[in-house]
Formats: structure tokens, C-alpha cells, sequence
């Protein structure tokens, strides 16, 4: 279900995007793991520009859950252009007509989920991402768009931050958490093998922190604390808070993204994320707690409650790459997280 707030993000990701867009008319998209929080953002601009199309780009969404009445994709279940399919991506697939473009986003995204299944986790990045490229091989395409992460750069020196993709990565193969990083560095690795080798046209997308509506609270901090806040709870931190994050809202991610899918160069990495804003886990509770207008108290835990979740990293992008396709990060985190509140006001769930 789209909310206001979604439907004005959409728009803003459209004006940004129009000429590019068009160059889709009469394609087919494949994407994994469409209802996720990024992934439907580009699916509800495609399915709302496709009005302006006399030849609609027809999608093919795989999600590995099914899409239902309560899904976040629920209003496209009797869109004649969406063909939604229910598919472990990291399992063999056929799907009738190749797409020209795929956008590979299926993957685990909840920190406390890697550690309750790693192997799954291990598994979606890497067989995912190999299935859908032997795919590509066979079936070759225009774009092949890999959702990576800002973690496969683990963590970076001071000097090396804000971070450019040059930077090679500080990551403990060893780290319970490695099982997200190391297998997204693999994944890269893949994308780059099949490009050279077998020119499948891969461009990788190293995502930072995004937030927006629709943002999912199992595991998420910022939502953690927007649905603790709400509720006038007690704001409670995983540890001292003083890490630091750059946040970058949802409808500036979604044209960065696109900015890479239409200009970008194919083997390629790209940062994608915002510069506007970096700041500590603290400040974003209190940030939140502000534009609330509540009573909500920020803490310290007594007890840790999760020691490898507690092992944050700071993380700033260095943009400079992506800027050279036209890129410009607008919404400042204040005005995001403004934005945030509007959704849930109006009844929008996370």
C-alpha cells in the first residue's frame, strides 16, 4: 500500500529520472526481492510511469515470500504489467520472455537475522547472485544491477573516511557478522568474473544506510527507534551510541540508483548514499525523540544485548564517483525523518 508520503517520494524520484525512464517502454525487468524496502521503491516508479507509456515496461517480480493483501506491493497484485512469482532466487528459475534488464536486490537485510542464519545468509548472497548471472550468461541482457553494501568495506581507518570504492576493505573473515560482508565481497567478485569473462553487463551498487517510509523495524535501528518513540517507550541504546552513520533518504537512494542503471559504466562499483548528514547513533535517538514530541527517554542499556550487534562501524560514503553521472543527494536527515513522521501519522506501517 502506498501512503502520501510515498506517492510525493515517487514523484520527486520521477521528475529527477523522466527522460531515462522512457527509454523503457516496451522492456521487461526482472527483479529479486521486489517487496523489499529499496527494491519496491523502484518498482512502484516504474508501475507509476508506466501511464506515461504508450508500450509499458512489464516486470517480473521474484520474492521468495509470497506477495499478499498486507504486502508492501499489495496494490500491484491485478497490475496486467507485474508478474509476481514466488522463487528462492538462489534456486534454479525460468521465466517466460528474458528480461533485458536485472536487478538483483533479493538478499537479508536484518543484522540480527545473519547471526540466527548464516549459512542462509551466505547462501542468498552468493548462489543467489551466481544463479541469476549463469542466467544472464545464457540469456544476455542490457544491465545487471547487484545490491551490494557499504559493509564489504568493514572497517575503514579515519583516512579512509568518507570512503571511496577504491578503498579495498577492513573486514574479519572471522567476525560472526562476516557472513553478510565477506559474501556481498564475493558477490562483487562474481559480478566482475562473469562481466569480463563472459560480458555479462554487471554494474554493483555499494548501498549506504537508507531510511524512509516503509522502513522495516525487525533489526533496523532507525525504525527501532521511530516505532519506540511512538509508543512513548524508553529509547533504549545496544551500546554507548557514539558510532557514526551518514543516512540517506529513500527517494535519494532510488535516483542514485537509477543514475547508475542509465549512466553508469558496466563492470563498475558505485557508492550510493548521502553526504548531507553524518552522525552518531546517539544524536539520531535524540534527533527522533525531538521531531516526536514525546517523552520517550534515550539510554544506555545495563547490559549489552547483543555483542556483535553492538560492533557498529562508522560509515561515510565518498560520493565523488557518482556525482560525476549527475547525482546530487537533496533531503537532509531532519527533513527525512520529518518525513518519516508524516507516514506513520497518517497511519503507514514500518
Amino acid at each position: 500500500m502506498k501512503s502520501k508520503i510515498i506517492k510525493q517520494d515517487i514523484e520527486s524520484i520521477i521528475s529527477d529520472s523522466e527522460d531515462y525512464l522512457y527509454s523503457l517502454a516496451g522492456k521487461k525487468i526482472l527483479i529479486t526481492g521486489g517487496n523489499g524496502f529499496i527494491p519496491s521503491y523502484i518498482v512502484d516508479t516504474i508501475t507509476t510511469f508506466n501511464k506515461k507509456l504508450k508500450d509499458p515496461c512489464k516486470l517480473i517480480i521474484l520474492n521468495k515470500n509470497p506477495i499478499t493483501k498486507k504486502s508492501r506491493l499489495s496494490h500491484l497484485l491485478e497490475d496486467p504489467n507485474v508478474r509476481l512469482i514466488e522463487q528462492d532466487v538462489s534456486k534454479k528459475f525460468e521465466v517466460k520472455g528474458n528480461p533485458e534488464i536485472i536487478i538483483h536486490a533479493a538478499s537479508r537485510a536484518n543484522p540480527a537475522s545473519f547471526l540466527e542464519s548464516p549459512l542462509d545468509t551466505i547462501d542468498a548472497n552468493v548462489n543467489g547472485v551466481r544463479t541469476l548471472l549463469d542466467y544472464a550468461k545464457e540469456n544476455p541482457v542490457e544491465n545487471f544491477l547487484f545490491f551490494s553494501s557499504s559493509e564489504v568495506y568493514g572497517n575503514p581507518q579515519k583516512e579512509f573516511l568518507p570512503t571511496p570504492e577504491n578503498f579495498f576493505g577492513n573486514v574479519n573473515c572471522l567476525d560472526n557478522m562476516s557472513c553478510y560482508s565477506e559474501s556481498k565481497r564475493f558477490a562483487e567478485t562474481l559480478c566482475s568474473t562473469f562481466s569480463r569473462n563472459y560480458g555479462v553487463p554487471t554494474k554493483i551498487l555499494r548501498i549506504f544506510h537508507t531510511y524512509g517510509p516503509g522502513l522495516r523495524a525487525d533489526g533496523n535501528t532507525m525504525a527501532y527507534f521511530f516505532i519506540e518513540g511512538l509508543q512513548n517507550k524508553e529509547i533504549i541504546l545496544k551500546d554507548s551510541g557514539k558510532s557514526k552513520r551518514s543516512y540517506s533518504y529513500i527517494s535519494d537512494t532510488i535516483k542514485g540508483i537509477f543514475k547508475i542503471l542509465f549512466k553508469g559504466d558496466i563492470g563498475e562499483a558505485y557508492n550510493v548514499g548521502s553526504d548531507l548528514n553524518n552522525v552518531s547513533v546517539k544524536e539520531l535517538a535524540y534527533l527522533i525523540k525531538d521531531i516526536l514530541q514525546n517523552k520517550s527517554i534515550v539510554k544506555n542499556s545495563e547490559i549489552e544485548q547483543n555483542k556483535n550487534l553492538g560492533k557498529i562501524k562508522d560509515r561515510m560514503p565518498d560520493i565523488s564517483k557518482i556525482r560525476k553521472l549527475g547525482y546530487e543527494p537533496k533531503i537532509p536527515l531532519d527533513e527525512g525523518l520529518r518525513r518519516m513522521k508524516m507516514h506513520y501519522d497518517e497511519g503507514g506501517i514500518a
